[in-house]
C-alpha cells in the first residue's frame, strides 16, 4: 500500500498557493521577456488564441472559409502580430467562430484577456459546484492544466465547463444540461461519448435539448457565414487528420494513446490499433456505468476521464478536463472515505498536464495516458464500490 500520510489538509491548503505564486512570477517574467508580442519561445503571446482571433476577424469580413486555408490564416495572423513566424491552423467548425466573432472587434490583447477571463470563470464555477471549499477552488486555479491552458491561450476552460457542467446538471436541470452539451459541438471530438451515455442513462429531455441546440448552433453559423464556411470545414478535416498521422504537431504536446505510441516509435497502424483498443474498452465501461446508474458525480467523472482517452486529438490544454475527475474523487473521498492510493493518484494527475508534457518532451516518456487510465479506473472502481461496505473515514 502506498503511504499517503504526507498528503494532509494543511499541505493541500498551502502548496497550491505556492504554485500560484510561482505562476505569477513566471507570467511577469514571460511577458517582460517578450518583444513585439513574441514570447521567449518565439511564439506570439496567447499562442493558439491568435488563430481564434484571426479566424474571427476573417469571419466578420465574410471570409471565414479562407480561415481553413493555411496561406490565408497565416496572413491573417501576421496582420494581427506582424512579428509572428509561426502558423496556427484553424481547425474548428464555423459555429466556434460564431462565439468568437465579437472579440475580433476588440484589440488583440483585450480580446485575449476577456476570452481567458470569462472561460476561466466558467471553469472555476464548475469546480466550486463540485467541491464547494475554498481550498479546492485554490487547488483548481493552481492545477497545472490551468496553467498550460492559459499559457497557450486555448479553450480548455470552456470545454471543461460545457462538458462537466452539462453532465452535472442532467438530473436537476435536464434542458439546461442539453443546451450546454449542444454547445460542446464547437469541439465535436470531445462529445463522441456523450450521446451513448445519455441514451444508456435514459436522459431523453437532455438528448432533445442537446440535439436542438447543436442544430440551431450550426444553422446560425451557416446563415451568418454562408454554406461555403461549412464546406471548407468538411474539406479541411482530412488535412487535420494528416497533421495527426504525420506528426506535424508535436507529439509531446499530445496526451492520447495514439500520440504516446507514435512517440515511442510504433508505426501508424500499431498506434491506431492500440489507441482503438483502449478507446473501445473505456467507452464500453463508461456506457455500462451509465446504464447501471449510481451516483451521478462518479458517473460524470467516469465519462470525463473516458472522453480524455477516447479521441486521438487530445492536447495538453485539453487536460483541464482532468480537474473534473480530480475534484469529484476528492469530494467523494472527503465525504465517504478514501480508497487506497487515490490521494497519491490525485496529486499525480494534478501535476500531469505540466510535468507529463515535460517528461514527454525532454525524456521521451509519454506517461500522461497512463495517468489518465489510472484516473479512469479509480473513478470506475469507486462507483462499483458505492454499494459495498463503507470505506475508512480517513480525512485529507
Amino acid at each position: 500500500m502506498i503511504p499517503e500520510g504526507w498528503i494532509t489538509a494543511e499541505r493541500v491548503a498551502v502548496y497550491p498557493k505556492l504554485v500560484l505564486a510561482i505562476y505569477g512570477v513566471m507570467a511577469v517574467l514571460w511577458i517582460g521577456l517578450s518583444h513585439n508580442f513574441i514570447d521567449p519561445e518565439g511564439k506570439p503571446l496567447g499562442a493558439d488564441f491568435l488563430a481564434f482571433y484571426a479566424a474571427s476577424d476573417l469571419a466578420v469580413h465574410d471570409r471565414l472559409s479562407d480561415a481553413y486555408d493555411v496561406a490565408h490564416i497565416a496572413a491573417a495572423e501576421r496582420a494581427v502580430v506582424p512579428a509572428s513566424v509561426t502558423v496556427f491552423p484553424w481547425q474548428y467548425p464555423p459555429s466556434f467562430a460564431l462565439l468568437l466573432a465579437p472579440l475580433s472587434l476588440l484589440p488583440y490583447t483585450v480580446a485575449l484577456a476577456i476570452f481567458m477571463g470569462l472561460t476561466l470563470a466558467l471553469y472555476l464555477w464548475l469546480m466550486h459546484a463540485i467541491l464547494p471549499d475554498r481550498r479546492a477552488l485554490v487547488a483548481a486555479l493552481a492545477f497545472t492544466g490551468t496553467f498550460t491552458n492559459a499559457l497557450g491561450g486555448q479553450n480548455g476552460f470552456l470545454s471543461a465547463a460545457l462538458l462537466g457542467g452539462g453532465l452535472m446538471l442532467l438530473e436537476t436541470r435536464p434542458v439546461a444540461a442539453g443546451v450546454l452539451i449542444g454547445f460542446l459541438t464547437y469541439k465535436p471530438h470531445l462529445g463522441l461519448l456523450v450521446p451513448f451515455i445519455l441514451v444508456a442513462g435514459g436522459y431523453w429531455r437532455s438528448i432533445a435539448a442537446a440535439a436542438a441546440t447543436a442544430l440551431l448552433f450550426g444553422l446560425a453559423a451557416w446563415l451568418i457565414f454562408g454554406a461555403e464556411s461549412w464546406e471548407a470545414f468538411w474539406s479541411h478535416l482530412p488535412v487535420a487528420g494528416g497533421y495527426l498521422r504525420e506528426g506535424a504537431l508535436p507529439w509531446d504536446k499530445m496526451a492520447s494513446v495514439f500520440a504516446a505510441a507514435r512517440q515511442l516509435g510504433t508505426n501508424e497502424t500499431t498506434a491506431g490499433v492500440l489507441h482503438g483498443f483502449v478507446a473501445l474498452a473505456v467507452a464500453g465501461l463508461a456506457i455500462d456505468a451509465w446504464r447501471r446508474r449510481g451516483a451521478l458525480d462518479l458517473r460524470v467523472a467516469i465519462a470525463v476521464a473516458a472522453t480524455a482517452l477516447l479521441s486521438p486529438f487530445i492536447y495538453d490544454y485539453d487536460l483541464v478536463l482532468l480537474a473534473i475527475a480530480i475534484a469529484i474523487l476528492a469530494a467523494d473521498g472527503l465525504r465517504s472515505g478514501w480508497m487506497p492510493g487515490v490521494r497519491t493518484l490525485l496529486v499525480i494527475a494534478w501535476l500531469a498536464p505540466l510535468v507529463g508534457t515535460g517528461l514527454a518532451r525532454y525524456a521521451h516518456l509519454p506517461l500522461v495516458p497512463l495517468v489518465m487510465l489510472a484516473l479512469f479506473w479509480a473513478c470506475w472502481r469507486r462507483l462499483r464500490l458505492t454499494t459495498a461496505a463503507p470505506l475508512s473515514r480517513t480525512r485529507a
